[in-house]
């Protein structure tokens, strides 16, 4: 998306653009839609930014936003002193915490199991 717009703003043609820069990364015309509907997506709202959903220096864990996770310590911290990955989840399932920090969905049993010990437990 940083390419396509930076090649947009000198003045090429949003869908050429689009189209080149999607066969720069090996993809085609579906690709290029997609570029373009980021993009609009991103120059609307600039909090809509798009994260790598795989491994890769681009990935961003939900768990690296420092509001989320200080407020699941804060949460995990008020249920005791017993307490398993199954409550992650079910605090991330829960509609309002989802809304605050943006979330679609929950994560899974690995995932949360991998937070818990992020946070040292």
């Amino acid at each position: 998306m940083k390419f396509f717009l930076q090649a947009f703003v000198t003045g090429a043609l949003w869908s050429a653009v689009a189209l080149q820069t999607a066969q720069f990364v090996g993809k085609g015309t579906y690709m290029s839609q997609n570029v373009r509907e980021w993009s609009k997506s991103y120059i609307l709202d600039h909090e809509n930014l798009l994260f790598a959903k795989y491994g890769g220096e681009c990935t961003r864990s939900w768990i690296d936003d420092e509001d989320l996770k200080e407020e699941l310590l804060v949460h995990l911290q008020s249920l005791g002193k017993y307490i398993s990955a199954t409550a992650v989840i079910d605090y991330l399932a829960q509609p309002d915490v989802q809304q605050h920090f943006k979330l679609t969905k929950t994560i899974s049993l690995a995932t949360a199991q991998r937070w818990m010990e992020n946070c040292g437990f």
